[in-house]
């Protein structure tokens, strides 16, 4: 038998002394062969996976699979294979007899099942219960932007980003709201509460390459258990952690050049010229321009002279209508290109018990302006330290520190530089002759006079342990701080300018400060501090019953204090401090210091019956020191459940075609804090220092103005909210989505309360007397897929829709002008009209038809050209009546501004380590009432006007006089001033905007380095990608002087409001 084995395996045999046997392997068994295997790795449909691991069991001995899903690999003859991929189920296979292996991966499941930061801690998708949406960081990854809101904008369905009131300007922050306006209330906020690794933090100040995953709790559901904070949604951005292994140094940088879009153009000086002697004529009045100055006009624009003004009988440069260069102030004012930059670099690593996570980041925005020293430099440093010092404590230490410092000349930070710029008159140089600025440029302000700083920073500490006396049960102890310091600096210089005898005298300024020099300081200072205690515990009945309970306690605390002076009269413009100012009149200083403070205590229980049937019950006392206390403390409960239809038996037979099917509903009630004032409950006088209006020893004296009256019942405002949602997953979740409806009660909002009479002497006190409900719903498809030639693709849609609606407000007469119930936030009340009159003839006959008044109540000089307002209530008139319901006249709901139908489509592909992405965003439905110089022209008076080439469409009868010929398909009305300015102004259906749009918000392709290739470089991952922002936009408006995406707030909606910019971008990511 002994030799029988050692014929079959080569072991050799001894036996000693007919008792032992000594078994021992030859040498060539001992040397055990290696060979060489090829093999392929796909998925379940055949598709071969890229960068798939292959590890010979055992041993350190691997490789990954190429851009075909192909590897090699030598191993031992008899070895064991492991396969694994992310998102698959790993596989061991045998190599033993085989040189050729062709494995299938399936997908893990389990693994696909997303976990979902939520409040207090993590939940698998699978087993929400609330509207909760989540954005990867790989969907705003390699975006040009300024900051994470923007890159934001249009990725979740509900999250609303606007580009608020300045639009693009360089230190402008988007304004933000989850399913739409959330309060009306006086002082409120519709803001979501913004939480940085649990921390109230901003948005804007965070390092885009530092987020891992942002979580937004859209219903009371999802957010109750934060409180008062939390009215309105919370937006959870979770920053990156340190992960075990050897240290990883990741490098990444973007470089962009920007230039602004949509703006406006003017008409060359001559057509202005032509173009306002029109509207002259058509207001009745004298011509701007002389027969002189128009030949002058045309002269220079001919090259037969060089000059384009000349002195004065007063020995001053002709300037304006006077004047007669041909300057393109759009093209004077912007850059063409404007380049900036952003560096990060980040290093991770450690062991199983200590792991960290080390990020510095530099952000460098230029300016758009090319006069003026303007720019943006953003700083932000990260530390993460994990520790797990015992089996049953965790140590976690999270610090953060960002710095903004943004200077730009103190003329530009008034609203009056973007409010002139389509006010310039074509006809002034940019310079005078002499060589220095017309002072109609606003350029001798925005270079030479003073400068503007505006400098951030914020500081956040964080510090928790974790302890977990037994398993199952953990106990949370979270200490935070976040301080914010900002110190704003301004200063005015006089400027000069000069006459022809070489003297010099003071110039004016469109902001006031005309031969002043003036220093103002202002600092700022906010200590925040946070502390939540609570404990987890999770156990099971029977294996179907599963139970997760949560109770806790948090602590906020407010300080802010803040510091301002000002003083006029400056020793020396070199050194623009207070202390070298002199003025005895122009001089203030004010300060100002106030606290809140916050408690809450909190609980929830969160049942799962076999991942069926989900319940999550929540409930949060809250308190405020905002309030008396009578009325400090409320009772917040909300409820929320799920059906996982899907999972039922009977659903069993369709689980390929539908694996995911998901019913929601949730309920909350919680609490608003941040009404009218942090001590509503004190009636406080206001104090000035040297503000009064007359002397007192020569000197301003310091006042104080009477109280208010306040109201001792003033509290909380109290939000109710219900959701209804609904998830679902077809063919293999290669279709996913979720719809969700949902409305929002707002209670107990602050308005004011009943008018007094006048000979009260003060205004009525504030009260909780209005409420509002918001309705909506919301819709994310997403579809993702893979053909056969390894190319896979994807579309995401998203799209949501709300609408609020007044259901009580103090308003007696139900006057338009202010809210009332039953009234839609956005309404747009104007008038119906049947036109343009086309001939003269026309209008007369229109105003035939009205024998009580015409249309005498809107205007005078009827004529072609304007309009014919209809006459909706048939009393021979047109007017507003008294403005009240029942009694408007001929106006009428004629728009709602409101934005309708917000959507973002992204559509994606990869294919050999190229990945290519466009996205878009934009609104579907949306009115616009436009006002001002951008959409008229003329607009009032002559100052106030302008003309730009998107202006010149207007109407022109058959038989004209005017230079540019008839136009009696004009679009606009004929341009007019003074007393007839606002004939075709009124709000009306003629002019009303549809700012409907979609833009292109960003295009990139990128290409990933396969590894085989970087390796030898030491390079673990290389990707180099060229990207687009904001490339074009395709809108209903007819308005051409206007951005779409910028149309809130009076500058915005004036078309005085800084440009967004189109960025292309070049960006690298390396990982050591």
């Amino acid at each position: 038998m002994l030799e029988q084995i050692k014929q079959q395996t080569g072991i050799s045999y001894l036996i000693k002394d007919n008792k032992q046997i000594v078994l021992s392997a030859s040498e060539s068994s001992q040397q055990q062969r290696n060979v060489t295997v090829h093999g392929t790795v796909t998925d379940t449909q055949g598709l071969p996976i890229i960068g798939a691991n292959i590890l010979e069991k055992g041993t350190t001995n691997g490789t990954i699979t190429d851009i075909d899903g192909k590897f090699t690999l030598t191993v031992s003859e008899n070895a064991m294979l492991q396969i694994s991929y992310i998102g698959c189920v790993e596989q061991s296979v045998s190599v033993k007899g085989k040189n050729v292996l062709n494995i299938k991966l399936k997908e893990d499941s389990k693994s696909l099942d997303e976990v979902v930061v939520v409040a207090f801690g993590t939940q698998k998708k699978s087993s929400l219960t609330a509207a909760v949406a989540t954005v990867d960081s790989k969907e705003i990854a390699g975006r040009s932007v300024a900051n994470i809101s923007q890159a934001l904008q249009g990725v979740s369905p509900g999250l609303n980003i606007t580009a608020a009131n300045m639009g693009g300007a360089l230190n402008n922050n988007p304004s933000i709201d989850i399913r739409g306006t959330g309060t009306i209330g006086e002082g409120s906020s519709s803001a979501p509460l913004v939480l940085i690794d649990g921390t109230p933090g901003d948005l804007n100040m965070i390092n885009m390459q530092d987020v891992e995953n942002i979580s937004v709790l859209k219903d009371g559901g999802s957010a109750a258990i934060y409180g008062s904070r939390a009215a309105f949604g919370v937006i959870m951005v979770t920053t990156k952690s340190g992960k075990k292994g050897k240290v990883s140094v990741n490098y990444s940088t973007n470089l962009r050049w920007e230039t602004p879009t949509n703006l406006p153009s003017f008409v060359n000086s001559y057509d202005f010229a032509q173009y306002f002697n029109e509207v002259a004529r058509n207001s009745g009045l004298g011509a701007f321009y002389t027969d002189d100055v128009l030949q002058k006009t045309k002269d220079f624009m001919d090259g037969k002279i060089d000059y384009a003004t000349e002195y004065d009988a007063n020995g001053v440069w002709k300037k304006n209508m006077q004047s007669w260069g041909n300057t393109e102030w759009f093209d004077v004012y912007y850059k063409d290109w404007t380049f900036s930059q952003e560096h990060n670099m980040s290093i991770n690593g450690g062991s199983e018990s200590v792991r960290y996570y080390i990020s510095a980041n530099y952000q460098n925005l230029g300016s758009d302006q090319n006069f003026g020293d303007e720019g943006l430099q953003r700083y932000t440093l990260n530390g993460k330290i994990n520790a797990d010092p015992f089996p049953w404590m965790k140590l976690n230490y999270n610090m953060k520190f960002s710095r903004k410092n943004y200077n730009a000349p103190t003329y530009q930070m008034n609203p009056v530089y973007y409010h002139s710029m389509p006010r310039r008159r074509p006809s002034n140089p940019v310079y005078t002759p002499d060589g220095i600025f017309n002072k109609e440029s606003q350029l001798n302000e925005m270079v030479n006079g003073g400068d503007h700083t505006d400098d951030l920073d914020i500081l956040y500490q964080q510090l928790s342990v974790v302890l977990e006396p037994i398993k199952r049960w953990q106990i949370f102890l979270e200490g935070n701080m976040r301080v914010d310091r900002q110190d704003i600096h301004s200063d005015w210089k006089v400027i000069k300018e000069r006459k022809e005898d070489g003297s010099y005298f003071n110039m004016d300024r469109d902001d006031g400060m005309g031969g002043r020099s003036r220093v103002e300081e202002a600092s700022y200072k906010t200590n925040y501090y946070n502390t939540n205690i609570y404990t987890k515990y999770n156990f099971s009945l029977n294996e179907d019953h599963h139970f997760d309970l949560l109770a806790g306690f948090q602590a906020e605390l407010n300080k802010y204090k803040s510091i301002s002076a000002a003083r006029d009269g400056l020793i020396s413009e070199d050194v623009p401090t207070l202390g070298n100012t002199t003025s005895n009149t122009q001089f203030n200083m004010d300060s100002n210091m106030n606290e809140w403070a916050t408690a809450g205590f909190f609980g929830s229980i969160n049942y799962d019956f076999k991942g069926r049937y989900l319940l999550e019950v929540k409930y949060r006392y809250d308190g405020s020191s905002r309030f008396l206390r009578n009325q400090r403390w409320k009772h917040y409960p909300s409820v929320s459940m799920a059906w996982n239809v899907a999972h039922e038996s009977f659903m069993q037979p369709f689980n390929d075609v539908l694996g995911t099917l998901k019913l929601r509903g949730s309920y909350a009630s919680l609490g608003n804090q941040n009404t009218n004032d942090i001590y509503p409950f004190f009636p406080s006088m206001g104090l000035g220092m040297g503000n009064g209006s007359w002397l007192l020893n020569s000197k301003r004296p310091n006042t104080a103005n009477p109280p208010a009256p306040i109201s001792p019942l003033l509290t909380w405002e109290k939000v109710t909210s219900y959701d209804l949602g609904l998830d679902f997953g077809l063919f293999g979740n290669r279709l996913v989505g979720t719809f969700d409806y949902f409305w929002r009660n707002t209670n107990n909002m602050v308005a004011p309360g009943e008018e007094l009479p006048n000979t009260a002497g003060v205004s009525s006190p504030y009260t909780n007397n209005a409420k509002m409900r918001t309705k909506g719903w919301e819709l994310s498809v997403s579809w993702r897929d893979k053909l056969s030639n390894g190319l896979g693709y994807g579309a995401t849609l998203v799209m949501s829709d709300a609408m609020s609606t007044i259901l009580s407000y103090p308003n007696e007469t139900n006057n338009i002008s202010k809210y009332y119930r039953g009234r839609k936030l956005g309404e747009i009340w104007g008038y119906e009209t049947n036109g343009l009159a086309k001939t003269d003839e026309e209008m007369k006959s229109h105003l035939a038809s009205l024998p009580n008044g015409g249309q005498n109540a809107l205007g005078t000089n009827w004529a072609a050209g304007d309009i014919m307002y209809k006459d909706l209530n048939g009393d021979g008139k047109i007017d507003g009546g008294q403005g009240v319901l029942g009694n408007t006249g001929d106006r009428k709901v004629i728009g709602n501004e409101t934005p309708r139908y917000n959507f973002g489509l992204t559509l994606n592909a990869e294919y050999k380590g190229f990945d290519f992405r466009i996205f878009f965003q934009g609104t579907l439905k949306r009115d616009k009432w436009l006002t001002g110089l951008n959409m008229w022209g003329a607009d009032g008076g002559y100052w106030q006007s302008t003309c730009l080439k998107e202006n010149m469409d207007y109407f022109r009868p058959a038989d004209t006089d005017s230079y540019f010929g008839p136009n009696v398909n004009g679009y606009l009305p004929r341009p007019l001033l003074g007393a007839s300015a606002n004939n075709n102004k009124q709000v009306n259906s003629q002019y009303l905007q549809d700012a409907s749009y979609m833009r292109c918000k960003n295009i990139q392709l990128g290409y990933t380095f396969p590894k085989q290739w970087i390796s030898n470089w030491g390079l673990q991952n290389m990707r180099m990608f060229v990207s687009a922002e904001n490339l074009f936009v395709i809108t209903g408006l007819k308005a051409g002087a206007y951005d779409p995406e910028v149309l809130d707030g009076y500058a915005a909606g004036s078309g005085k409001a800084a440009p967004l910019k189109t960025a292309i971008s070049f960006g690298l990511n390396v990982s050591l």
